[in-house]
């Protein structure tokens, strides 16, 4: 096959391809290339079943809060099929699970008429089961010391007001101890970096020479408008978080 036409193939044909190639050289290669494509189908199907799966059960739990007029939609089917396309090479079951959390919330009368719904996907296509779990610990460790208003701050503040709101902020540092038992710091440093580049969380950074609000060498973050988007379609309520009253009287002086 020449170069060209091998470039354009998709990935599975092109693995397939160059087996194939490989086993004509290599005759104890020619099992490989036999037992690929059942192999590949059969992995697809089974991360397919699993999505669909989970997201039937999920269904289930949120029965009073589905919206049966969407999941009827050509909307809701086209959206399966997306999320099964993503989905069928996925090996992680903890990423696959989300997934189908996503398409059970997308499913419930607050979310079916969203129509940013592929945005939100995308976005956890891309993030890993470790970057959700410190988004939600960012998201929850500000909620418990500043306020549930306070990690929904946005555009909707007046900025010339006498009384400007002071966004909280969780340190890098503390992220790092509170996950260190389970990833390294340098994975963990590296999925902060990661968020901050899709835009799932902001920092608040003061390097080197750098000062902000006085003090240098700290780096913080928060979740922004698509992060807190992101949380919700993984069936994370804010309104339902815990706040520390003194904490957040505290942080948050009226």
């Amino acid at each position: 096959m020449s170069e060209e036409k091998y470039e354009k193939l998709p990935i599975g044909k092109a693995i397939e391809s160059a087996i194939i190639s490989v086993a004509a050289s290599f005759p104890i290669a020619g099992s490989i290339a036999a037992g690929w494509n059942e192999y590949k189908n059969y992995k697809q199907t089974k991360h397919i079943e699993s999505i669909i799966s989970d997201y039937a059960k999920r269904l289930e739990e949120l029965q009073e809060q589905v919206d049966e007029n969407y999941l009827q939609s050509e909307e809701a089917k086209r959206l399966v099929e997306r999320t099964a396309t993503i989905g069928k090479d996925e090996a992680r079951e903890d990423k696959r699970k989300m997934l189908s959390e996503f398409l059970a919330n997308a499913s419930t009368l607050s979310l079916s008429q969203d129509p940013e719904k592929d945005m939100v996907l995308d976005t956890i296509d891309r993030i890993s089961p470790l970057q959700s779990q410190l988004l939600n610990t960012i998201t929850q460790v500000i909620v418990l010391q500043w306020g549930k208003s306070n990690v929904k701050l946005g555009s909707d503040y007046d900025p010339n007001a006498e009384k400007k709101p002071t966004f909280g902020y969780i340190l890098e540092s503390t992220l790092v101890q509170m996950n260190s038992s389970t990833y390294t710091k340098e994975n963990i440093e590296a999925s902060l970096d990661y968020m901050t580049s899709i835009g799932v969380i902001e920092v608040h950074s003061a390097r080197g020479w750098t000062q902000v609000g006085g003090k240098s060498g700290i780096k913080g973050y928060r979740p922004t408008k698509l992060g807190l988007k992101v949380l919700e379609y993984l069936g994370v309520n804010i309104d339902e978080m815990q706040e520390i009253p003194e904490l957040v009287e505290k942080n948050s002086p009226k």
